[in-house]
């Protein structure tokens, strides 16, 4: 009962002759404790009948249907005490007790839910990290998984278009001027992207999973571009597959194997179906080092030309290291080779990251730095006739990401990005310079 006492409630004093609304109260509270709670329900009545926005007697009254395991009613006795609740405590204790009786009721993702809004009201740090740690058991527990990314970039290249009108190989004008729609357009980049599992097998040393996702990606232009409109370029992905996870006895690492299936839109028409198999190795080489490795197929069928089938294979590397002061570094090494007849598709590339997240916040702002290069090969490549050694391109990226972690909301983290991209070819349409500030939301826990 030392939850009631945010309340202002306590046992009525022995001598009580008047009965008086906090003695009703404080009546009703004795009550819980002698395991009365028929009684407790009764005077808690009698309080809500004399005011309805009683969040003392709704609380009272959501520890009276609990005693008695009515879960579903106490949900909503304790939702109403949360409502009308008068202090930050008391919004804490009244989701906490929610987010039991849901546990208790076996509804773990509404108890996931009530348990962000007691992190979003605990009253110190320590019960907020205990708050998120109930909720970290409450996931592991629950086999139904969400995860919900939302973006909004303006960019001055939404397109991916070249920063020239011309279209020059090797230092030779071969073509002519590109159309407005080839060159770079202002704009707006939204992205949404819903990631769902749900867990259908688990031991000691395993788990598997049904998986699914939803993402999309929106682009509008500032200007009217002849001949294209942003829902032209915008792109819908939908996958579903399985995950399996198998754990080592030493419990230092673990594989992961994925097998997905989905469907691509680019504009308002299927671009290609996919099958897709992954694995994974993940290894803790000590206290503040991981070590990730992997690859995968990929295979496509085009749904626009049968000829521009493809088969795709990717290989990485991952390596992250904690120092003393929190900081995180870390190495991303990737390598995709695409085996297609498609006029134009065959490529080969690597793609290299370096990245730095600090170990404490500056101001308001926990600061994230990334920094890639990438070169991408194209043996086979046309432009009305071959072009003698193909098509290359280099790309240098980078970008800082800024997190506001004191300013989330049940857990939910604004960022802000800046990002920067240049990419130079030996054709001068794919000569790219893009940069972009990205507004999103991310999941503290």
């Amino acid at each position: 009962m030392a939850a009631l006492s945010a309340w202002g409630l306590s046992a009525p004093a022995e001598d009580s002759v008047e009965i008086s609304l906090p003695q009703a109260q404080a009546l009703a509270v004795e009550a819980l404790k002698q395991n009365r709670p028929k009684l407790a329900y009764q005077l808690s009545e009698g309080l809500l009948q004399a005011n309805p926005r009683d969040g003392q007697a709704h609380y009272t009254q959501a520890l009276a249907f609990a005693q008695v395991k009515a879960y579903g009613f106490g949900r909503k006795s304790a939702r109403k005490a949360f409502n009308t609740a008068q202090t930050q405590v008391q919004k804490y204790e009244a989701a906490h007790l929610a987010s039991q009786m849901a546990y208790a009721d076996d509804r773990l993702t509404l108890s996931q839910f009530w348990l962000r809004r007691a992190v979003q009201h605990a009253p110190t740090e320590e019960v907020r990290k205990d708050s998120i740690k109930a909720f970290r058991t409450v996931r592991a527990h629950n086999p139904l998984n969400f995860n919900l990314k939302f973006s909004v970039s303006p960019s001055d290249n939404v397109n991916n278009g070249s920063n020239s009108p011309y279209n020059i190989i090797d230092g030779v004008p071969v073509v002519g001027v590109l159309s407005p729609s080839a060159q770079a357009i202002d704009g707006i980049v939204a992205t949404t992207d819903l990631q769902a599992s749900y867990r259908i097998a688990y031991g000691e040393r395993f788990m598997t999973r049904l998986t699914g996702r939803a993402y999309t990606r929106q682009v509008k232009f500032n200007n009217a571009v002849p001949g294209l409109s942003g829902s032209d370029i915008s792109s819908t992905r939908l996958q579903a597959g399985v995950n399996h996870i198998l754990v080592d006895p030493s419990k230092r690492g673990q594989w992961e194997f994925d097998l997905t299936g989905g469907r691509i839109w680019y504009g308002d028409s299927p671009l290609y179906d996919f099958a897709r198999l992954g694995i994974e190795r993940h290894n803790r080489l000590g206290e503040n080092s991981r070590l990730s490795f992997g690859g995968a197929v990929e295979f496509q069928e085009d749904e626009t030309w049968p000829y521009n089938d493809a088969t795709q294979y990717e290989g990485f590397a991952q390596l992250s290291y904690k120092l003393a002061n929190g900081a995180r570094i870390g190495g991303y090494l990737n390598y995709r080779t695409t085996d297609t007849d498609g006029v134009n598709q065959a490529r080969d590339q690597w793609t290299g990251i370096v990245s730095y997240t600090m170990g404490r916040e500056i101001g308001p702002a926990l600061l994230s730095f990334q920094l890639g290069h990438s070169i991408v090969d194209y043996d086979r490549y046309q432009i009305i006739g071959p072009v003698p050694g193909g098509r290359s391109d280099n790309s240098t990226f980078g970008g800082v990401t800024a997190s506001f972690q004191d300013w989330s909301y049940m857990g939910f983290v604004p960022t802000v990005s800046l990002n920067a991209e240049q990419t130079r070819s030996n054709i001068s349409r794919f000569d790219v310079d893009e940069t972009s500030v990205s507004f999103g939301i991310r999941s503290e826990f």
